[in-house]
């Protein structure tokens, strides 16, 4: 649990949760987006991106050093065990990610965005969810 009061919002792929978060984030309320996090950490220059690049070759690579994202998808798909590599490097420093943005929260209480709030286990930093549908 963060120290901000944190709402859960998710649903489905055009359900209207970014709708929802930038009303929102109009009001002043922090928005956290998981998805956003889960970018971030594969940035060029963090961390996470080198361990990739390392453990499946440098053709998950673009030539500008970011995230070949499609040549990642097919390894992943192709092999469960990869997928589950991947998953177990990721998830943690997404849930660090996603924790240190909450703490920075200035507003009254704060909005979780995550697609897989509850699939993931993020429901646990949450007081509330609320599913747009």
């Amino acid at each position: 649990m963060t120290s901000a009061w944190t709402l859960g919002l998710t649903g489905g792929i055009g359900s209207g949760k970014s709708a929802a978060a930038e009303h929102f984030a109009r009001l002043g309320i922090t928005c956290v987006d998981a998805d956003q996090a889960a970018r971030w950490v594969v940035e060029p220059g963090r961390p996470a991106l080198a361990e990739i690049a390392g453990h499946f070759s440098p053709a998950v690579l673009q030539p500008d050093g970011s995230l070949n994202r499609a040549a990642l998808r097919a390894a992943i798909f192709a092999d469960p065990a990869e997928r589950r590599w991947l998953e177990a490097l990721l998830h943690p420093l997404i849930r660090q990610e996603i924790l240190a943005a909450l703490a920075r929260a200035a507003s009254p209480y704060a909005i979780l965005v995550s697609p897989l709030l509850f699939e993931s286990g993020q429901r646990a930093l949450v007081r509330r969810g609320l599913v747009i549908d």
